[in-house]
C-alpha cells in the first residue's frame, strides 16, 4: 500500500469516525460505535503504514487466512465478556437493541472492531514512547475514555455497576479498571501474531 493510499484512507477513516462522534454526541445515535469504530480502524491502520509501522491493514494483502483467524479469536472473546459481564454479573444491557442490533453492532462489529481499533492504535503510541507496558497502559487509559466519553450522549450501551458510584468524566471507575482487563490479554496475542504475519 503506497502513501497516496494510506493517505486517501486516513481521510475516509477520518471522516467515518468523526461522523460516528458526531452521532454520538449531536444526534444521540445508539449506531454511533459502528461508525466510529470502522472509521477508526481504516483512520489508524492507515496512519501505522504511512509512518512505517506493521497493521492488520497488511494482512488483507498478505495473510488474508491470518486476518480471519484473528477475526474470529476476537468474536470468541465478545462472546466469553458478553456472558461473563452482561448475562452472569448483569454490568450492562444495551437499552435499544434487539437481537438482530445486539448481532450486528455488538457481536460482528463491535467488540472485533473495537480490539482492531485498540490495537492500531497501541502500535502509534509504541512508537512514540518506545516502551512496550508503557504504551500498554496509555493504550489502555486513552481507549477507555476515547470509547466511553461518547456515549455518555448517547447509551448504546448503559452499565449497571453495584455499590460503586465513584467516576472520572462520568465514567465508573470499575469500567476503567475493567479495560484494563479487556485491553492487556488479546492486545498481548495479537501483537505477537500480527508482527509474525508482517514479517
Amino acid at each position: 500500500m503506497n502513501k497516496k493510499v494510506s493517505i486517501s484512507l486516513m481521510i475516509i477513516g477520518l471522516v467515518i469516525m468523526s461522523y460516528g462522534l458526531f452521532a454520538a454526541i449531536s444526534l444521540h445515535s445508539t449506531i454511533w460505535y459502528s461508525f466510529f469504530l470502522i472509521g477508526g480502524v481504516l483512520f489508524l491502520g492507515a496512519m501505522n503504514i504511512f509512518i512505517g509501522n506493521n497493521s492488520v491493514l497488511k494482512l488483507i494483502e498478505k495473510n488474508k487466512k491470518r486476518l480471519f483467524l484473528i477475526y474470529i479469536y476476537y468474536i470468541v472473546w465478545t462472546i466469553l465478556i458478553e456472558i461473563i459481564g452482561r448475562f452472569w454479573l448483569n454490568l450492562w444491557y444495551y437499552p435499544s437493541f434487539d437481537s438482530i442490533n445486539q448481532l450486528i453492532h455488538v457481536f460482528i462489529i463491535g467488540y472485533p472492531f473495537a480490539f482492531f481499533f485498540i490495537y492500531e492504535s497501541f502500535l502509534i503510541l509504541e512508537k512514540i514512547v518506545k516502551k512496550f507496558w508503557l504504551a500498554v497502559i496509555l493504550t489502555t487509559i486513552i481507549n477507555a475514555f476515547l470509547h466511553e466519553i461518547p456515549n455518555t450522549f448517547a447509551w448504546e450501551w448503559v452499565y449497571t455497576i453495584p455499590n460503586v458510584t465513584f467516576e472520572i468524566l462520568k465514567i465508573n471507575i470499575v469500567v476503567i479498571i475493567a479495560w484494563v482487563v479487556l485491553i492487556i490479554v488479546p492486545l498481548i496475542v495479537n501483537h505477537k501474531i500480527i508482527v509474525k504475519a508482517n514479517k
